[in-house]
């Protein structure tokens, strides 16, 4: 997540606007004070379904939280067209999954493009399934995707792709022994929800979707 530190300061101008402690605000979201502390403080980072469950606790949405304040920090249109690969960072981690942001413009968009390494990880004995709504597309970068949709199972190599309705059941992992990078897209966005009080949720295999 970029500029963690001024989403920080964002989130403690907002809960301090609305008269809210940081122990109120543990209670609605769950997480802790201590990390509510040292995150308005900009001395840690948060994972995306955190930072959704305080835009919910505080009657704001998401984008409005990473919104620059000013016009010198506020990012030019250009800038939001155009994401150097310099500019990557991790978005969120989980497990095996460590997801990047390759856009800067994802938010308000149809789609969700993000980058996802998944660290060498045994197959399961019994692979979990999940379905949501919407669509993905699944492009290879570098090493073995395992992937499974319904009953059956594929081996992606570089330069493989698969495209599916996300109400299918399905998983993926990585069950080399070397990284597996992929790039996926995802729609619909749960970014572009200007409701922030929908309930976006993460499956095991790291995607966003909303009930």
């Amino acid at each position: 997540m970029k500029d963690s530190k001024y989403i920080g300061i964002s989130v403690n101008k907002l809960r301090k606007d609305a008269g809210m402690t940081l122990k109120e605000l543990s209670e609605k979201t769950g997480l802790s004070q201590g990390f509510l502390s040292k995150f308005e403080r900009g001395q840690t980072t948060i994972a995306v379904d955190s930072l959704l469950q305080i835009a919910a606790a505080l009657g704001t949405s998401i984008d409005q939280l990473l919104a620059q304040k000013g016009t010198e920090e506020s990012p030019s249109k250009a800038s939001h067209i155009i994401h150097r690969s310099y500019e990557n960072s991790v978005l969120y981690m989980e497990n095996s999954f460590i997801n990047y942001q390759i856009t800067n413009g994802f938010l308000g968009m149809d789609v969700f493009p993000k980058l996802t390494v998944l660290l060498p990880t045994p197959a399961p004995h019994e692979t979990p399934l999940f379905s949501h709504t919407g669509q993905e597309f699944v492009y290879v970068l570098e090493g073995v995707l395992t992937l499974q949709i319904e009953s059956h199972t594929y081996e992606l190599f570089p330069g493989d792709t698969a495209h599916f309705k996300s109400n299918t059941k399905h998983n993926w992992w990585n069950n080399s022994n070397r990284n597996t990078t992929i790039l996926t897209i995802h729609t619909p966005n749960v970014f572009a929800n200007d409701e922030p009080s929908a309930p976006a949720q993460k499956n095991k295999n790291g995607d966003f979707f909303v009930d």
